[in-house]
């Protein structure tokens, strides 16, 4: 499974990725609800963070 390697380095080296990189990793486009700004699938937390580009900025850590 590339993308949990992927998804750890991203965590370890606090590397913000876009709402279309997010995607292309997990499968699905990340979204929160009104007012949140957390995301959780898995074992995997996604932080919004501001903007890259036109993009939303997501920030990769792990579920405790």
């Amino acid at each position: 499974m590339w993308y949990l390697e992927v998804l750890e380095q991203a965590c370890s080296q606090e590397w913000q990725l876009t709402t279309e990189e997010v995607e292309q990793l997990i499968g699905v486009k990340p979204h929160c609800h009104k007012e949140e700004t957390v995301y959780e699938r898995g074992n995997w937390c996604f932080t919004k963070v501001g903007k890259l580009g036109g993009q939303t900025a997501w920030q990769v850590s792990k579920v405790s």
